[in-house]
């Protein structure tokens, strides 16, 4: 079970931080490529518009992942800093699923993320029942 959680753990991490820092920098390629997004057609304020939200999204992903690597030990073993972790990781896990009901199933890779990062925060959740510091 630890090593499970740790290693769910640590590749969200890795995700978060190399998903979040790359597409702050390479958000333009990330769009047309990954989403086929055709940016050309869209009006330079519009244009403009989604990759300051896009960029913005990308630096809040690497923030978390962040704060992920620097309290890696405190989210196992202190009780405020597990409940914040869970209540971001799964706040983003209901945001994708109310995507699924509004906006209809995303590309496969999407979906199995969603799953991954639910279990993760549940294997977390489980893990620290045994390592979080008893008051």
């Amino acid at each position: 079970m630890r090593l499970l959680t740790l290693v769910c753990f640590y590749g969200y991490v890795a995700v978060l931080v190399g998903a979040g820092g790359s597409g702050i920098f390479i958000a333009e390629w990330e769009l047309q490529t990954i989403f086929h997004l055709d940016l050309g057609t869209l009006d330079d304020q519009v244009q403009a518009t989604i990759l300051n939200q896009y960029r913005f999204l990308k630096s809040m992903e690497l923030g978390f992942g962040l704060f992920c690597i620097v309290f890696r030990k405190e989210i196992f073993a202190a009780p405020l800093f597990l409940r914040l972790f869970l209540i971001i990781l799964f706040v983003g896990v209901g945001a994708r699923a109310l995507s699924v009901v509004l906006d209809g199933v995303p590309h496969w890779a999407y979906v199995s993320f969603v799953i991954l990062e639910f279990i993760t925060g549940v294997l977390v959740f489980v893990y620290s029942r045994q390592t979080l510091t008893k008051p």
